[in-house]
């Protein structure tokens, strides 16, 4: 997992390649006028990283399961509103709650022994969650803001330390 502003500051420099790629191009868009939806990025492979647009009501946490995902990472950047985030360590001892949906590249957990840990997810930040952290999203907080949200999917060969 890693946190970070989605502004250039003196620490960009330390985020995986694929990140800083990313930002500074996302950061080149006027993000406001974005179409809901799944984009491409260019200069990437559509099938190793795209984003989708989001919008939505936040949901109370348990109406939600942790999920994962083996072969992607989630690039989250909430770009109005809050909300709260969930995260924890995958143990791999977890219960699934349905089998693997392969073709979204996500498993469900059970979320009956999961400690979960909370973020206030604001915008200008960015939240990686790895594949080796349980997540939920879109979690209700203290206010009934609609949240828009950029969520860049990245393939984790391109993560990787070179």
């Amino acid at each position: 997992m890693l946190v970070g502003n989605t502004q250039p500051t003196s620490i960009t420099k330390s985020y995986p390649a694929v990140i800083q790629s990313v930002l500074e191009y996302l950061n080149s868009l006027d993000q406001t006028c974005l179409a809901l939806g799944r984009h491409e990025l260019p200069g990437f492979d559509s099938d190793k990283v795209w984003f989708v647009i989001l919008e939505y009501d936040k949901q109370p946490l348990e109406n939600f399961k942790p999920e994962v995902h083996k072969y992607h990472s989630d690039l989250q950047i909430v770009l109005e509103g809050n909300e709260t985030m969930a995260w924890s360590i995958d143990t791999n001892e977890h219960t699934d709650a349905e089998p693997y949906l392969e073709q979204r590249d996500l498993q469900y957990y059970n979320n009956d022994s999961i400690a979960l840990n909370f973020i206030h997810a604001t915008p200008n930040q960015f939240y990686l969650f790895t594949p080796n952290i349980v997540h939920i999203t879109n979690i209700q907080n203290d206010d009934n803001q609609p949240v828009r949200k950029l969520v860049v999917k990245i393939h984790n060969d391109l993560l990787e330390a070179r």
